[in-house]
């Protein structure tokens, strides 16, 4: 009798326990099991911290800094999660919209000129700029010498600039089919001249195209542009980014337009703000391909933390070794249970 008490005050502390543990530690389970997928890890965060008073501050923060593409993308969150979103929040994106074009046509105009300035149209006037050659030969031209005469170059903008000739080039000849990667190099240019990459990512692009650049086919290519003849400038371009260098910017390039047809601009930015390196960029990818016009939404309310799991916390370890015992224990008395019950519907046979 003593046993069968013991044993039911056992069971009984063990369920009292699996309610603290198994919760918890089942949540941690499933947030290491979807370390390298960006979007079951997405949807099990945002599960954690999303709320519609979250969502409502967000809307408004993207509003105050004239970002109506996030507005939009926090929107289709808000409907998708099921917060509603105010009518005052909405009449205040329409007016944002409505004052936006007269402002596109000027930042069209810069973005070609200079190649900067954060807008959806400066950067297709930077776009245009780079395959038809200029603003890449302009790049080109300003790190090339400053590489070559030892003045502290941008050795990131200078190879995408190399790299972004040779793939117009192939844009070209494929009749749009490198543009893409094209976009993406143009995107990825243009936020390193502004200072808006990680400085991991920084870090990481530049020892990259330190060990890329090819100094005669950057010196031929700067003569060539000197000359203003592009196709010859082209052609030199071509091997100032060594092979096995000029792959993998061109994997970048991929990635990176992938992120900007599903995000646009701004949303790239915010990856590449985010990112440590081109692996981070491709998990962005796969976010927006399967999140869309969400994906700018999941970026802003959960940060880095949508890309990669991060390190595990000293408590999160805790909890699923508190959750692996658990699961010993019950074993222990299930096989506990399993003889007893036995030895009781078999007696013969447990004498035997």
């Amino acid at each position: 009798m003593k046993k069968i008490a013991l044993a039911l005050g056992l069971g009984l502390g063990l369920a009292a326990a699996g309610t603290l543990v198994l919760p918890p530690g089942w949540q941690h389970w499933q947030l290491l099991a979807a370390a390298e997928d960006p979007v079951a890890l997405s949807e099990l965060r945002l599960s954690e911290t999303l709320s519609a008073a979250r969502v409502a501050a967000e809307i408004d923060s993207a509003i105050a800094a004239r970002d109506p593409e996030l507005a939009e993308s926090l929107f289709a969150l808000a409907g998708e999660r099921g917060f509603a979103v105010s009518l005052e929040q909405q009449r205040r994106l329409q007016i944002l919209k409505d004052g936006a074009l007269g402002q596109a046509v000027a930042d069209f105009g810069h973005g070609f000129v200079a190649g900067d300035r954060e807008s959806g149209a400066a950067f297709a006037g930077t776009l245009v700029g780079d395959i038809t050659g200029y603003g890449d030969l302009r790049d080109l031209a300003l790190e090339g010498r400053k590489w070559l005469g030892g003045e502290g170059a941008d050795p990131t903008v200078l190879a995408i600039a190399a790299a972004g000739l040779a793939i117009s080039a192939a844009t070209w000849v494929s009749f749009g089919g490198a543009l893409p990667a094209r976009n993406g190099l143009s995107a990825v240019k243009v936020a390193s001249k502004a200072k808006l990459l990680s400085p991991t990512l920084t870090a990481h692009l530049s020892r990259t195209a330190a060990g890329a650049i090819d100094r005669p086919a950057l010196s031929a290519s700067l003569a060539a542009a000197s000359r203003f003849d592009v196709a010859a400038a082209r052609v030199a371009a071509g091997g100032i980014v060594k092979p096995a260098a000029m792959a993998r910017f061109a994997a970048l390039g991929q990635d990176a337009g992938s992120v900007y047809a599903r995000t646009g601009q701004r949303g790239l930015r915010q990856v590449l703000s985010l990112a440590d390196d081109a692996g981070d960029i491709g998990k962005a990818a796969k976010l927006g391909a399967a999140k869309g016009t969400t994906a700018r939404a999941i970026l802003k309310v959960l940060g880095r933390g949508a890309l990669v799991l991060g390190a595990l916390s000293l408590s999160a370890v805790g909890w699923m070794l508190a959750l692996i015992g658990y699961a010993v224990a019950f074993a222990m008395l299930a096989q506990r249970f399993g003889w007893w019950l036995g030895r009781r519907l078999f007696p013969r046979r447990a004498a035997a």
